[in-house]
């Protein structure tokens, strides 16, 4: 990038310079040839008025003295070189002038004007004066000269400030690649720092959120099956004593109604897992949410466990909920994360109550056991092999990607789990 963006400069300013200095070039030469002739007219026109009248009868030594390399002729009415440095026939430019016309033009390679002697009714004589044109060319090749060393000067400081902007514009974006290497490379913690140059400011802070989402992505991705496992433990627990219930009896029953129970828990352990991607990959959709009906599933699918375990499970849902919006998949998680959790570590009643909490909703989950630890954080994700934690780590996880919150309302005694679900609507406040 520094080396294009040297030479897009450097060849500007090239281009700049040849179209400035071309035509510069040329007027400078026709300059000095307009400066020549005009010296040369000054000449004549001097040579002519020091004649006499009769033109034969010119002293030479009359003559003004003339810049070394220019050559004086007189001429006589019938164009004889009287004296001076000159053709001793007269040219065309000479007749011209005895003709009492003045002339200056180029003849060969010398500049030549001729002026005539006398009035326009008698004309004495001619006066030539020449100099080579090379002269005119030695001035402007000078002239070119200095002009080929300040475009040469110009071009060392063009190069010289595009190598310090190219630097400047090209370290940015030599940090965001290197940014972007470690991404590619599976850092992705790197982040790519301000430079003060918008442009490269704005790809890094879009870089820098692709990197964040990725990040948080991937990270919910790998705790994925820590998560599903624990989701899907008591289901596979449930249909292994289901079926091993079955094969203990004596004589055997009907095997098809536990196959069908079989069955059913294998497709609840699919929609499972299948919640759980969506959730990982970030995909629930954000709808209105129906609480009345998440939390009758909710009691079809643990009212059965809890009775085995002599335990009852009561659902009270409040008149005039206020609404709701979220994903029915991590709803429907929540909800089996915190009736699972008062089911293994509670005592008594489990009852899972849906109220108004200030015209937000709230969720409240509570079993009638001793309590939790004061010192404990239950929602901490604990080491690889530990029994507990999981669950609400995960619970609380969805319900923070949906925007709510979900707490201990209460530790001891009956535990309370409360989970503000987002509104569908902000709020207002009370009058």
């Amino acid at each position: 990038m520094r080396r294009r963006i040297l030479r897009a400069t450097v060849v500007a300013v090239l281009c700049a310079l040849l179209l400035f200095a071309v035509p510069l070039a040329v007027a400078v030469l026709r300059l000095y040839r307009q400066d020549e002739i005009r010296e040369l007219e000054r000449a004549a026109d001097r040579a002519a008025l020091t004649l006499p009248t009769v033109v034969s009868q010119f002293d030479p030594r009359e003559l003004p003295r003339l810049r070394p390399g220019t050559r004086l002729a007189v001429y006589d009415t019938r164009a004889r070189l009287v004296t001076g440095s000159g053709p001793v026939s007269g040219d065309a430019v000479v007749r011209a002038a005895l003709a009492g016309s003045a002339q200056s033009l180029q003849v060969g390679g010398d500049l030549v004007v001729t002026v005539p002697v006398g009035s326009a009714e008698r004309v004495r004589g001619a006066v030539r004066v020449s100099r080579s044109g090379a002269w005119a060319w030695r001035r402007a090749a000078f002239t070119w000269l200095a002009m080929g060393v300040l475009g040469t000067l110009a071009v060392g400081a063009a190069a010289l400030v595009s190598f310090r902007s190219s630097k400047r514009l090209a370290q940015p974006f030599e940090s965001l690649a290197g940014t972007a290497r470690r991404l590619e490379g599976g850092d992705l913690t790197a982040r790519a720092a301000p430079s003060g140059l918008s442009e490269a400011d704005e790809v890094a802070t879009a870089l820098n959120r692709v990197a964040e989402r990725l990040d948080r992505t991937l990270q919910r991705e790998r705790a994925f099956s820590a998560d599903a496992s624990h989701q899907l433990r008591t289901a596979v627990a449930r249909t292994r004593l289901e079926l091993e219930s079955e094969l203990a009896v004596w004589p055997p029953s009907d095997p098809y109604a536990a196959m069908h129970a079989a069955l059913e828990s294998l497709d609840h352990m699919a929609t499972t897992v299948d919640d759980l991607l969506a959730l990982a990959r970030d995909l629930p959709e954000r709808t209105s949410l129906d609480v009345t009906a998440l939390l009758s599933e909710a009691r079809g699918r643990w009212q059965d466990d809890l009775a085995a375990a002599g335990r009852l499970l009561r659902v009270v849902v409040e008149d005039d909920l206020p609404p709701a919006v979220g994903s029915r998949q991590a709803a429907s998680q929540v909800l089996d994360v915190l009736i699972a959790n008062a089911a293994a570590h509670g005592r008594g009643e489990v009852t899972v109550r849906a109220r108004d909490a200030g015209e937000v909703l709230a969720v409240d989950v509570e079993d009638q056991g001793p309590g939790l630890p004061e010192a404990q954080d239950v929602f901490a994700r604990r080491p690889a092999g530990e029994e507990h934690g999981i669950g609400l780590t995960l619970a609380r996880s969805l319900v923070e990607a949906e925007g709510g919150r979900l707490f201990v309302s209460r530790r001891a005694p009956c535990p309370c789990f409360t989970w503000l679900v987002p509104p569908a609507e902000p709020a207002e406040p009370r009058v």
